[in-house]
């Protein structure tokens, strides 16, 4: 009962276990957020640079002189009007770009103006993947789309 008689002490311990008490919840917290497995940024965006990256090649002219690989695929779509020979043989030309440009990732070449969404070529199933990105580019009347993943 002395206890209660002397309130400041008592009250002054209750005080201190408390703090310390708080103390130690602050810590645990910024701990676990100091070891949470944040991903960064760059890491989360590589796919979607891979995907803009090699449409711009594709888009790219090395001289005056030569088309674009894209520009080749439209001018051959265009030349034979959207046939089936001329599908075929864009997806010969764009694959072999594609497999040499980005090796062991999965791509689906698209066009969605002219041959509404037809598939031009693709190594993988599109329906099945995750975290895809995409790149666009607009050629004459055809807009292609690269899905990488």
């Amino acid at each position: 009962m002395k206890i209660y008689k002397d309130e400041k002490g008592f009250f002054s311990l209750i005080d201190g276990i408390l703090a310390i008490f708080i103390i130690i919840i602050a810590l645990m917290i910024f701990n676990t957020i100091i070891n949470m497995d944040i991903s960064q940024y760059s890491e989360e965006n590589d796919d979607f640079l891979t995907s803009q990256d090699v449409m711009e090649i594709m888009a790219i002219k090395l001289n005056e002189n030569t088309y674009s690989t894209l520009e080749t695929i439209q001018y051959k779509l265009k030349s034979d009007n959207n046939s089936i020979q001329s599908i075929k043989e864009v997806a010969i030309i764009s694959g072999e770009f594609l497999n040499k440009t980005i090796p062991n990732k999965s791509y689906s070449l698209v066009e969605n103006n002219q041959l509404n969404g037809t598939v031009i070529v693709s190594n993988d199933n599109l329906y099945l993947a995750e975290n895809i990105s995409t790149a666009t580019r607009n050629i004459g009347k055809y807009s292609f789309t690269l899905y990488t993943w």
